[in-house]
This record gives structure tokens, sequence and C-alpha cells, in this order.
């Protein structure tokens, strides 16, 4: 008889405790931030057809260059890391509570990045995703202005597949002081381009909901 209670009252423990196979299962979210950074300027000239627009990018190589390469300092991996520290990105994607979030070295081939369907790393976990950002653009237009684009793509491998469908999309939010005008508009043009890329996340992540 004691025997039988103290079955009765393991089964019980089990019911309510569950077993170890029955625990939920951690998942992992990989990140991947880019060192991509690209400017395009264009003028009325632009209009013109083709004869405006390469007359149009002539005219504006020397500064796309120089945003190109404030773009990619100002933007680049490390603040990208920083900026989804800053926000519940694991709640904003819609991921199970207590995902783990690890950043990964950035990737520079964009076939890579945007082309390849299973994992960029070497992790076998069956709860699996990955978020990339695949492009970081600054857009000054003679008609709307300044603004900063960005395209993240991210790859769910949850429920056992293997080769995980790509959800592309992208955030464009306007810019009122990058680039700097001196250098003491930096802080200022700074703050201005990161509160763009966490919008242009929000964007995207969007569809999450």
């Amino acid at each position: 008889m004691q025997r039988m209670m103290k079955t009765a009252l393991g089964a019980a423990l089990v019911l309510a405790l569950g077993t170890p196979a029955m625990a939920q299962e951690d998942c992992e979210l990989h990140v991947f931030p880019t060192v991509e950074g690209q400017a395009q300027t264009t003028s009325w000239l632009s209009g013109l057809g083709v004869i405006g627009a390469v007359a149009d990018a002539a005219g504006h190589e020397d500064e796309n260059v120089s945003d190109a390469d404030y773009l990619r300092d100002a933007l680049g991996p490390r603040f990208q890391v920083e900026a989804f520290q800053s926000i519940d990105l694991v709640n904003t994607l819609k991921l199970p509570a207590g995902t783990q979030v690890i950043y990964e070295t950035p990737i520079a081939d964009r076939d890579i990045t945007t082309e390849v369907q299973t994992r960029l790393t070497e992790s076998t976990a069956s709860c699996y995703a990955e978020l990339i950002v695949t492009q970081n653009l600054y857009l000054k237009r003679a008609i709307y202005g300044r603004s900063l684009n960005n395209r993240f793509i991210f790859k769910d491998f949850r429920n056992g597949v293997t080769e995980a469908e790509m959800v592309r999309g992208r955030g464009g939010n306007g810019l009122t002081m990058f680039p700097p005008e001196t250098p003491e508009g930096r802080p200022d043009a700074d703050a201005d381009l990161r509160q763009a890329f966490l919008a242009n996340f929000q964007e995207y992540a969007a569809r999450f909901e």
C-alpha cells in the first residue's frame, strides 16, 4: 500500500511539473549586422532622361563617396548591435520568451546574406531563427529630401525546416540633421541617423504583430 501511495505521488508530481522532455526548448536568434553603407544624392537633372541621370551622378560623385564613408562609420555593426539591444528584440519578432539573442560577425558578401536559405551558423538548435541587416542607404532627393533606408531579412527555421522562407522588408524614415554641416553638429547628426535606423526596423517588424 505504501509503495502504491509513493507511486501515485510520483505520478502526480510528473503531471504537475512535467518531464524533462516536456520542458520548453531553448530558442536562438542569430543577428547579423551589416558593414554596408551607401549614399545617393540626386537633383532635378535625374528627371531629364539618361543624359541627365549620368550628369547628376557625376556631379554628386564626391559627395556620395563622402556620405557613404560617414554612414559606414556612424551606423557600423557596433551601433546596429547597440540599437537592437536597446529594444525587446525577441518580443518585437514574436519569438518565444527567453529566446537567446546571439550577435554574429557581419557577412560582407550580399549573395550570401540575401540569397542563402540555409543556416548561416553551425548551430543545430531546432528552435532557431536569423535576423540579417542587408542594407544601409542614405538618400537625398530634390523633392523628398533626406532619408535613411534599411533592408532586413528574417529567416525562421522552427518547425523542422532546413530551408527557411525569406521574410524580406524595408523601412525608410526622414533625416533632419544628417549629414552634419560642421564637426560640432556630428553628435546630433549621429543621433538622428540612429533614431531613423530603429524606426526603420520597427516599420519592418510591424508585419510580425
